[in-house]
């Protein structure tokens, strides 16, 4: 008899859909475009507690070529510029006005204190801590009618929907498919399959 084929390898993990319409479609955008193969894993919608006992509810971590991403999603639609580090959303059809302080430092927080976590695990399952790579934080603004007029600062780590975004880099194309920096990569026996496993 022929060898049974394998079991497809999970590689998207989210208990359950998001409750808000539009963090979802962000996250749909990724999954639709994320390939199954080494070392792609994503694991969205999840929380964890910090050593401090913060807890801390993420959007999406994401394994990848390059190493392992910590997003922030944000779908507020029409017309972005910033004064300092407060960013203003404009609608284009009603003009409504919305602000927020650039999400990047605290999900720069979140990926401080997640990495601590994941080296935890690690020690627990007797894993060599130092195979666990940084985790970079990124924001992904995800409306696919956003345009960017952030400066040069406040746009660092800042990326938009593939093939729509305009002002800002693509957050698949000019993050999540790049190759490896370094220590940075996350390769098939660095996926942190089993210290991330929900």
């Amino acid at each position: 008899m022929p060898p049974s084929p394998r079991p497809a390898v999970a590689r998207w993990y989210q208990e359950r859909p998001s409750d808000f319409a539009w963090e979802q479609d962000g996250l749909d955008h990724i999954k639709r475009l994320m390939p199954a193969v080494e070392p792609y894993r994503a694991w969205a919608t999840f929380s964890f507690t910090a050593a401090s006992g913060r807890i801390h509810e993420c959007d999406l971590q994401i394994a990848t070529p390059g190493g392992l991403h910590l997003l922030e999603l944000k779908a507020h639609p029409g017309r972005v510029v910033n004064r300092d580090d407060t960013w203003v959303f404009t609608e284009p059809e009603t003009g409504r006005v919305r602000t927020l302080r650039n999400p990047l430092h605290f999900t720069d927080v979140k990926s401080k204190d997640l990495r601590s976590r994941l080296e935890w695990a690690a020690d627990r399952l007797k894993l060599d801590r130092r195979r666990v790579p940084r985790v970079e934080p990124a924001v992904f603004l995800s409306d696919p009618g956003l345009r960017s007029r952030l400066d040069e600062v406040q746009s660092v780590r800042v990326y938009g929907r593939d093939e729509h975004a305009i002002g800002v880099p693509w957050i698949w194309r000019d993050l999540l498919v790049k190759p490896p920096h370094r220590d940075h990569c996350a390769s098939p026996r660095r996926s942190l399959g089993t210290c991330c496993r929900s």
